[in-house]
């Protein structure tokens, strides 16, 4: 039998030494410019110009936790590569969430799909997996916003997400049918949804 010990015996620090290097300029050896350039609502062509920010970050990190983000980069590159179409603020929380901090569940129930769709294009996957959960969990489906859903999960391969949806289908058939146009659904979706149909009905049946 071990002998009990009633000393301190320390965690592993790595985590914490981690999150010692996050956006720290001298640890670093990649930077990136995050905004400075947002498509106008009026005409996706004309794009206005805001104040940039720049984050910092070690290019094995990014290669082991966010592989295209590395790919855009080598390390020691002078220049800053530029990032648009994400908010600084959703970029800080994903190259956060890299160097093992955790995004709180505030910050992803404000951003979940800023969150979702920076951490597809960088494939950040236990984020974006995270995200999805929450959005799941705080999306109410309904007959009028049931097929945007649909479409937008499909095109973001989100799982969880569209099992919900199909769910709703299952339960709602009726209220569908007539109500919803299914012209512009990929052939794909077709089955899932004649498939969540017919459980409906033997659920019905039964």
């Amino acid at each position: 039998k071990k002998a009990e010990s009633n000393g301190y015996v320390p965690s592993n620090p790595c985590s914490g030494n981690l999150l010692k290097g996050f956006n720290n300029e001298e640890m670093s050896d990649v930077a990136f410019e995050v905004g400075g350039e947002v498509e106008s609502a009026g005409n996706r062509r004309k794009r206005a110009k805001t104040t940039a920010t720049t984050f910092h970050a070690s290019h094995v990190i990014l290669r082991l936790n966010a592989p295209s983000l590395a790919d855009m980069c080598k390390p020691g590159d002078e220049a800053a590569v530029p990032i648009n179409g994400v908010e600084p603020e959703v970029f800080k929380m994903l190259l956060y969430f890299c160097y093992g901090g955790k995004v709180s569940e505030d910050e992803l129930e404000a951003n979940a799909k800023a969150i979702i769709e920076a951490a597809d294009r960088f494939e950040v996957i236990n984020l974006k997996l995270q995200a999805e959960a929450v959005l799941t969990e705080q999306t109410e489906v309904t007959v009028d916003n049931m097929l945007d859903n649909l479409l937008y999960a499909n095109s973001k391969n989100l799982a969880l997400f569209q099992e919900k949806i199909m769910d709703f289908v299952a339960e709602n058939g009726s209220k569908l049918l007539g109500n919803v146009s299914f012209d512009d659904v990929p052939s794909n979706l077709i089955s899932d949804i004649l498939t969540a149909f017919a459980q409906g009905k033997s659920l019905l049946v039964e």
